[in-house]
């Protein structure tokens, strides 16, 4: 997890990586605050305090018995609590009355993209009307369940199933590409984790230039079964354009081949890292989108997987404020995005996710979908090679032909596992034309925009397959 924030300023950590303070150290600045209550040097302290500490109603207080750099304070605190109108209106007071001493003391804040000193309460300005925007559209989700884990192995806890490929160890992915002639100066430094298609043949990762900024890599096992050279899919500048940041992380690829998601900061970023989405095309990646809350927020957001065969969504923060944790949440992603109506109450609840109780339907069972994730757990444990994994909505995990109690149903999976393959062999056949295109054959051109609409159709098929083996199994 280290990676993820390594370039990130020491002024951006004031806002963006609250610490979490000693308690004793925050008791102290309370205490001194109380007993001298007109001291607004003491005052502002307590309120520094309590907002490193993650207290931040609790700041507010003490900010407003600090003068007039106090509003700046509350202003941070308020951004924190999703209170982006209070914080403008903090912010706003702040700055009608800001001395020449404090305009050079914001002036000292520096981004992660240059050495260039920035004005600080612009950037609050607009991470404050980001936020505002983005609570504007909450997506409607179900989350099933959530656990802290170890910041650093975080991707050891997701589970997900064959299909939808897996997050690799660093040591994984240079054992695989190493003995292909591709060495660890060419892999550019990868970093936990990556990812890997269920073949195995498609590798993205993220490795960092010699600047320290770093880039999203990737690499295909060729027709032959060499490996292509490993290409940078874009780096922050590339696909941001000239945006303040310079860190991007955490990819994630869907099983389509085309859909990415991925971890960036900088000026469409609300916190220190959020997650975005682009689609590839015969070009390249298209222009990225915020995805939006409640999956991004003030905090880091780190990665986001969906796992289509059991239908579920994993995504990773550390809003939770623990030390060296991060949380992950397991959620029921839906085909469309559905908002709350912005005057939900306790809209910025379902935000924020203060409950994961509150985003689930009243009365639904949550089990068969809780009994196949802990089935994939089981089933990677025990080291077993199954034929393949299809997940049933009873909870079951199908793993052999002989499995199914249907015979009809046994006759449609072959069916599916066929189409399946077929499916399998025209993505690597789209993976090696991109590859080719990207090394200057622009005559497979059409040729890959003919196969994409292909495969497109041909994944609409599998589903209905896939959709015909459970009507027949249960």
């Amino acid at each position: 997890m280290n990676n993820a924030v390594k370039n990130i300023s020491a002024a951006a950590l004031c806002l963006l990586l609250p610490a979490v303070a000693l308690a004793d150290d925050v008791d102290e600045a309370v205490r001194a605050a109380k007993d001298a209550p007109r001291n607004q040097g003491l005052n502002r302290a307590a309120g520094d305090a309590l907002r490193k500490a993650g207290r931040y109603a609790e700041s507010i207080p003490f900010y407003m018995k600090g003068g007039n750099a106090g509003n700046l304070g509350a202003a941070e605190s308020s951004f924190y609590m999703y209170r982006f109108d209070d914080a403008r209106e903090y912010l706003d007071k702040y700055l009608a009355k800001r001395s020449k001493a404090e305009e050079a003391k914001d002036m000292e804040y520096t981004s992660s993209s240059t050495s260039e000193p920035t004005d600080w309460t612009e950037v609050l300005g607009d991470k404050i009307s980001l936020g505002a925007a983005m609570l504007d559209r909450v997506e409607k989700i179900e989350i099933i369940d959530s656990i802290n884990v170890p910041s650093e192995e975080f991707y050891t806890f997701i589970r997900l199933a064959r299909s939808a490929g897996s997050l690799a160890s660093s040591e994984i992915v240079e054992q695989t590409l190493t003995p292909a002639g591709i060495t660890p100066a060419g892999i550019d430094d990868i970093m936990n984790p990556a990812y890997m298609t269920e073949s195995g043949d498609d590798i993205i990762w993220v490795g960092s230039d010699n600047d320290g900024n770093s880039k999203i890599v990737e690499t295909f096992r060729l027709a032959d079964g060499t490996w292509d050279k490993p290409v940078s899919l874009f780096d922050h500048k590339t696909i941001f354009g000239e945006s303040e940041g310079s860190w991007v992380d955490y990819p994630f690829l869907l099983s389509d081949g085309v859909t990415l998601y991925f971890a960036a900061d900088g000026d469409e970023s609300l916190g220190g890292l959020d997650i975005f989405m682009t689609r590839r095309d015969e070009d390249g990646f298209l222009q990225p989108s915020n995805i939006g809350m409640p999956y991004n927020s003030p905090f880091n957001d780190y990665l986001y997987a969906i796992d289509e065969e059991t239908g579920t969504g994993w995504w990773v923060t550390d809003r939770n404020g623990l030390a060296d944790s991060v949380t992950i949440y397991t959620f029921i992603p839906s085909e469309m995005r559905v908002n709350y109506p912005v005057d939900t109450p306790d809209l910025i609840s379902m935000a924020r996710v203060s409950s994961v109780s509150s985003t689930r339907i009243p009365g639904k069972d949550y089990s068969d979908i809780i009994r196949k994730i802990y089935a994939i757990d089981e089933m990677r444990r025990s080291g077993i090679r199954h034929d393949f994994d299809f997940a049933l909505p009873d909870g079951r995990i199908v793993h052999r032909l002989s499995d199914f109690h249907s015979n009809m149903a046994r006759n449609a999976m072959q069916k599916y596992l066929e189409e399946k393959k077929s499916v399998a062999a025209l993505a690597k056949n789209l993976s090696d034309m991109r590859a080719r295109y990207g090394q200057g054959d622009t005559s497979l051109a059409n040729d890959i925009l003919n196969t994409e609409k292909e495969l497109e159709s041909r994944r609409a098929e599998l589903v209905g397959l896939s959709n015909q083996v459970i009507s027949l199994e249960l």
